[in-house]
């Protein structure tokens, strides 16, 4: 099937096409020619009077509810969700029932992502259910197809084993998603400490939350 875009602003720095112009061909879901005026017959030609092209967008932080909570959301919809809004890989937080925290799950994902429109990308989980006491598998996740590792919505507050986990994953240059917050600071916030917070009758979470986590993992 042949698509052709029509008078598009193309945004990709690593082309001569950069923020110009111009129409676009696709065979078969592959890019053949891309020219100011293609006059070649298509199956379907896309106009728009704003129309624009960019590379597949990357979101490194996505919650899917599947498996344990697939009421929320499911792999096929919140594929479904990804590809709608040009999103095209998607990494999918520990955060379900049970944990992923083993090779077993990892497969499973990355085996279910190859029936989707978009690629989901399994997050390995930094401890055993994301409980913050112990490591969890994270060499045989990654062998079997995790990207990098993270307790999710969760944050790792124990400095000794995010020590630990960070030293681990030296060997295979793995890398570790951290949401920073020091909880025992603000174990109840909802928005930014400040007046809004305070006229709104919320509860606050100061910068300073955040900041001492973040501070702290960069030293670690």
């Amino acid at each position: 099937m042949k698509i052709i875009l029509r008078q598009a602003t193309i945004h990709d720095k690593s082309s001569v096409h950069d923020n110009s112009c111009c129409d676009v061909l696709i065979q078969d879901g592959i890019i053949q020619e891309i020219s100011s005026q293609i006059l070649e017959q298509a199956d379907a030609e896309v106009t728009h009077p704003d129309l624009h092209v960019s590379n597949g967008w990357v979101d490194i932080f996505t919650f899917i509810g599947q498996p344990g909570y697939e009421h929320r959301e499911t792999l096929k919809s919140g594929a479904a969700a990804a590809q709608a809004g040009g999103f095209t890989d998607i990494f999918m937080l520990p955060n379900t029932s049970p944990v992923i925290s083993t090779h077993a799950q990892v497969s499973y994902l990355t085996q279910q992502s190859k029936l989707l429109p978009v690629n989901i990308l399994p997050l390995g989980s930094v401890t055993a259910q994301t409980e913050g006491k112990a490591l969890s598998e994270m060499y045989d996740m990654y062998k079997a197809g995790a990207v990098a590792f993270s307790e999710g919505l969760q944050t790792l507050e124990n400095t000794g084993i995010m020590l630990k986990a960070l030293q681990y994953l030296k060997t295979i240059d793995g890398t570790i998603i951290q949401v920073p917050g020091d909880k025992t600071i603000a174990p109840h916030g909802l928005v930014n400490e400040g007046i809004t917070s305070t006229l709104m009758g919320l509860p606050g979470k100061p910068a300073i939350a955040e900041e001492i986590c973040v501070a702290r993992d960069i030293e670690l």
